[in-house]
């Protein structure tokens, strides 16, 4: 049998890297391939593996390779979690499931086989190896007990990547037990559209650096001395004043009269929006990567889809939540919550969720931005304890030495919504020096509250479904652009739930404003949508 027998077999591409990969497994391909077990029960398959896939031994597994020979993803989970983003998944159902001893862990919108390359695009191919390594690890700490209270591991499918591949990842997933979120794509527009997030580096030099400092040098050509840096916190920044700094919203068109938008800053070239624009419409509405594929993903899981429960966003706000999760529970197969737990799944999100995860560097001969003024340098990372601020349901709260109990009595602080983790045995030590927690404690206090006040400074400037239906009305184009890439999102809920469709109030609002519009022109010079 030749390679390019073989590609053909497993639908790849005849290239260097895929022959030198199949010659290395050459003498386990074609016994395989030519083998009664293959032909009965995997070459029917959309990507059949070329190697046999319940013979493999995952431990040290080179994941690129697995990729290249069709290897389905080990059934190191127990269910998926699918949909877009804004309709809940990561901000509550993730941390419903963790509390009901689930993890989750999912494919990457970001994923690259070089993280350091610019100018590489995020690709399925990367997406697999990432979610192949984060499954090995992820089971490794829960078989040695590291991941306390967590039983079940899911995979959580709210990201997407449109290439060549995305038939090929999904067919490598078996979702054969399956949970879909859905909600109103109105009020999902209205989650997008508000969502604040943390921009993830700054430019710093050596000593401490702020945004002023940084655009007075940028006007002034003095940035030879600098440094992109990843976003962390250490005693000398004063968290409402660094806050104000990183936090950003999606871009949007320039409207004539601009509505809730402040100035533009720039930090490290970046345009930074400091207050939700309700153009972003158009950039959310046709970003496939996190919102309105759920027709695109139904169809490419639907090769292993057996029972599927299907939840909308409104089942599980408020009151109700407890009951929908103890429905959920029975479904998947894992213990019902325990009845105490029913208020905090009535509890909306915390404001924090958009803000963490947050790194500290903790040291206590860092002057706290309260006292005397004080600089700290990189190399003071080295003698620092690093601390990890994180949302509940991260599994960074389980892997490590969660030290959240000598923060519980601070005003605000939510120990079933934040974590203060260790992750070193070196950096738990490093906090027992003289002083240290009590700084650490000052600094997280005025963190917490700095959050809270950034947060509700923010509510004011937040859009509501009927600003986000105004703006359609608005714009014509908009509207066929929404209502051609409805046809796909909600593909499954017309052919099976169109009572679900029929209930959504605001989405009804939608097709009586876009009811007269022709549809889209898709051969028109410069039509930029999403397409599947």
């Amino acid at each position: 049998m030749t390679v390019e027998q073989i590609c053909q077999i497993g639908k790849l591409e005849l290239n260097d890297e895929n022959t030198h990969i199949i010659q290395s497994y050459a003498q386990h391909i074609v016994p395989w391939l030519e083998s009664d077990e293959f032909r009965e029960k995997w070459a029917s398959k959309p990507y059949p593996p070329l190697i046999n896939p319940e013979k493999i031994d995952f431990d040290g597994a080179n994941a690129l390779h697995a990729w290249t020979l069709n290897i389905p993803f080990p059934k190191y989970y127990d269910f998926v979690v699918f949909g877009s983003h804004g309709v809940g998944i990561t901000t509550a159902m993730n941390g419903f499931l963790y509390l009901c001893g689930a993890v989750g862990i999912g494919l990457s919108r970001k994923a690259k086989l070089n993280e350091t390359d610019d100018n590489e695009k995020p690709s399925n191919k990367a997406a697999y190896i990432k979610l192949l390594k984060g499954l090995m690890a992820i089971k490794t700490l829960k078989d040695n007990q590291k991941l306390k209270e967590v039983n079940h591991i899911f995979l959580r499918l709210n990201d997407f990547i449109a290439d060549k591949d995305a038939k090929k990842i999904y067919s490598l997933i078996d979702a054969s037990l399956a949970l879909h979120i859905v909600r109103d794509p109105i009020s999902n527009l209205k989650s997008l559209v508000n969502n604040p997030e943390i921009v993830k580096k700054m430019w710093y030099s050596d000593e401490s650096y702020d945004i002023e400092s940084f655009e007075k040098d940028m006007k002034e050509g003095r940035l030879s001395y600098g440094a992109l840096r990843d976003i962390a916190l250490d005693f000398t920044q004063d968290p409402a004043k660094l806050l104000k700094q990183i936090i950003h919203y999606a871009g949007g068109k320039e409207e004539s009269k601009p509505k809730n938008t402040e100035k533009i800053k720039k930090i490290s070239e970046e345009e930074m929006i400091l207050r939700p624009k309700i153009s972003s419409v158009d950039t959310w509405m046709v970003d496939s990567t996190q919102a309105f594929h759920d027709g695109v993903l139904f169809q490419l899981l639907s090769g292993s889809l057996k029972k599927c429960k299907l939840k909308q966003t409104s089942d599980f706000i408020g009151e109700k939540s407890y009951d929908c999760m103890c429905e959920i529970c029975e479904f998947l197969g894992i213990k019902k919550p325990d009845e105490s737990l029913a208020p905090v799944f009535s509890k909306r999100a915390a404001n924090s969720v958009a803000f963490l995860p947050l790194t500290i560097y903790a040291n206590a001969k860092t002057p706290l931005f309260s006292d005397e003024k004080g600089s700290f340098r990189d190399k003071d990372r080295l003698t620092s304890a690093k601390i990890e601020l994180v949302t509940a349901m991260s599994p960074v709260a389980s892997a490590g030495y969660d030290i959240s109990k000598y923060f519980s009595d601070i005003d605000g602080f939510d120990v079933g919504q934040i974590r203060v983790v260790v992750t070193s045995n070196d950096d738990l030590i490093k906090l027992l020096e003289a002083g240290l927690m009590d700084k650490l404690k000052r600094y997280i206090a005025a963190l917490v509250k700095a959050i809270d006040d950034e947060f509700n400074a923010h509510s004011k400037y937040r859009f509501d479904e009927k600003d986000i239906l105004d703006y359609f009305k608005e714009h014509k184009k908009s509207r066929q652009i929404m209502s051609y890439i409805m046809n796909q999102h909600l593909l499954l809920l017309k052919s099976n739930k169109p009572e679900i469709i029929e209930g959504y109030g605001w989405y009804q609002k939608y097709l009586e404003i876009a009811k007269d519009d022709e549809p889209l022109d898709t051969t028109q010079d410069g039509v930029s949508v999403t397409n599947f």
